[in-house]
């Protein structure tokens, strides 16, 4: 049985002038946390000095790095991460800290309850938003939710970047996985229901970082594009 409970993935793109701002509050957190956790931050492809950035931090804490040249996608990041992870549970979550930490205790009282696959809600009765996007990000978000219902149906919030997988339904789920970018959330949620593994919702509180990198009119259309891959995918017989 592996000796790390918890590992978290945090990818990042570019994040040389954030990273600063929330790296010491993750290591602060988990550190006093009491759990035996390992931290993976994935460059995926950076073109700024976030590289630098993380590993002038590798005296001061302690967590592994996983880069590669060329940008890929959020999901091909967290992908590599979790391929590259060695806890009984594997955490995903955003460098801006949207969903605080705090959630985490939340999280592990599902784990608890024996959940294998636990994500956090913005869209459910006791979700707590504390500053909200603009109305037009808002409106794309929640159209891409009900397009990407079509495949699972019972879930809420695809896009929220806080979730939480066991090993062994990670195990199941990320080597066979194959949307990189917008729609990779869907895609694994997808794959889940596919293979029966349940999908516990947890309501979280959350506030917007203005500077989020989601540019919606150009990455709705990606993510629209990666919806018809997931089905086509689907249909080719590579989620058996």
């Amino acid at each position: 049985m592996p000796k790390t409970d918890f590992s978290i993935i945090v990818p990042v793109y570019n994040e040389a002038k954030r990273i600063p701002r929330s790296i010491d509050q993750i290591f602060n957190f988990f550190n006093s946390c009491g759990d035996a956790v390992e931290v993976i931050f994935v460059n995926d492809g950076s073109t700024d000095d976030t590289e630098k950035v993380l590993e002038s931090y590798q005296g001061k804490h302690d967590f592994k790095i996983i880069k590669y040249g060329k940008n890929r996608g959020k999901g091909y990041a967290v992908r590599q991460g979790t391929l590259g992870a060695s806890g009984r549970w594997i955490i995903f979550f955003d460098i801006d800290l949207a969903v605080p930490l705090s959630e985490f205790q939340h999280f592990k009282s599902f784990v608890s309850d024996g959940d294998q696959i636990v994500i956090g809600s913005r869209r459910m009765t006791d979700s707590r938003i504390n500053k909200r996007e603009h109305w037009l990000r808002e409106f794309l978000g929640a159209g891409f939710s009900a397009l990407s219902r079509v495949f699972v149906r019972e879930v809420a919030d695809f896009t929220c970047g806080f979730k939480c997988f066991s090993r062994e339904a990670a195990a199941e789920i990320f080597p066979i996985a194959r949307i990189n970018r917008w729609a990779f959330d869907t895609e694994l949620l997808y794959v889940a229901k596919l293979k029966r593994i349940p999908i516990r919702q947890m309501p979280v509180e959350w506030s917007h970082d203005d500077d989020s990198k989601v540019r919606a009119a150009r990455d709705i259309v990606i993510s629209l594009k990666e919806l018809m891959q997931i089905k086509i995918n689907q249909l080719r017989g590579f989620y058996k």
